[in-house]
C-alpha cells in the first residue's frame, strides 16, 4: 500500500502572490513564490523511494500551468487535475498575474506513491477571501479576479465606516483589458455609512474577469469597508 505526500496539517495554501510554486517530494518541502518554504507530512527520501506515481492539484486560478516532473498539463481551463501512472519527484505551479490584491491564491494537492491516487478530488471547490481597505477620491480597483472555470461568483461589500458613504462599481470583462459595468452598476452603488449597509453582488454569468471599484461618494469623506468574495466551482475536476 502506497504512502500520501500533502501539506504538513492537510490544509490548502492561501495568501500565495502570483509566480512559481515548487513541490520537492525527495525532500518533502513546498516552496512558495515568496521564497517561504513548508514541509510536506513526509518526503520520499523518508520512505526510502525516489518519486511519487499520481498526483491530484487544485489551483485557484484556471490559467496557472502545471508541470508534473518534465511534463505539462493540459491547459484545459480546469481548476483541478489528476494524473496517474506518471513518475516523477517535483512538481511546479506557475501562477499568473491575475489576482488583485496579489497574494491572494490558494492551492491544495494531494500525491501518492501509487500509480493510481485512489483520493477523490471534491466535487465542489470556491476561492474565497476578504479585503479590508478605505476608500479615497479615486476609482481604485481593490479586487479583481480572473474566474475561467467557476461557475458561482459572490462579492458583498459591507462600508464598515461610522458616518461617510461609498460608491461602489462592479464590471466585468472577457480580455483582462476591457471593462464593462455589470447590469445594476452602471451608475455606482452608494452604499451609507453607519457601519451595517452592505451591497450584495451575485451572478451566474460566466464572465472571464470580474472586479469591485470603489471611491468617496464625497472626495475627501473616505470610508472603510470589507469586501467578501466566494468564487464557486460545481463542475467537478480534470482526470489525465
Amino acid at each position: 500500500m502506497g504512502s500520501l505526500l500533502t501539506t504538513s496539517d492537510g490544509d490548502e495554501i492561501t495568501g500565495i502572490t502570483s509566480g512559481s510554486v515548487q513541490l520537492d517530494f525527495l525532500a518533502g518541502t513546498v516552496t512558495l513564490p515568496s521564497g517561504a518554504v513548508s514541509n510536506m507530512n513526509k518526503n520520499l527520501n523518508d520512505l526510502g523511494l525516489s518519486q511519487c506515481n499520481s498526483i491530484g492539484v487544485w489551483c485557484s486560478d484556471a490559467d496557472a500551468q502545471i508541470f508534473v516532473g518534465s511534463a505539462l498539463s493540459l491547459a484545459d481551463h480546469q481548476l483541478s487535475h489528476v494524473v496517474n501512472q506518471y513518475g516523477f519527484s517535483t512538481v511546479r505551479i506557475e501562477i499568473p498575474t491575475n489576482s488583485t490584491p496579489d497574494a491572494t491564491n490558494q492551492i491544495f494537492f494531494m500525491a501518492s506513491t501509487d500509480g493510481w491516487l485512489g483520493y477523490a478530488f471534491p466535487r465542489i471547490s470556491h476561492q474565497r477571501g476578504l479585503i479590508q481597505d478605505t476608500s479615497t477620491a479615486v476609482n481604485t480597483t481593490y479586487l479583481s479576479k480572473h474566474i475561467g472555470a467557476y461557475n458561482q461568483f459572490l462579492i458583498t461589500t459591507q462600508n464598515t465606516h461610522g458616518a461617510n458613504a461609498l460608491n461602489l462599481t462592479i464590471e466585468f470583462s472577457e480580455n483582462g483589458t476591457d471593462w464593462f459595468a455589470d447590469q445594476g452598476y452602471v451608475t455606482p452603488v452608494t452604499i451609507a455609512g453607519g457601519g451595517t449597509n452592505y451591497n450584495a453582488f451575485a451572478s451566474e454569468v460566466e464572465h472571464h474577469f470580474y472586479r469591485a471599484r470603489i471611491i468617496d461618494t464625497v472626495g475627501g469623506n473616505h470610508a472603510t469597508f470589507d469586501i467578501h468574495y466566494n468564487f464557486v466551482n460545481d463542475r467537478g475536476s480534470a482526470f489525465l
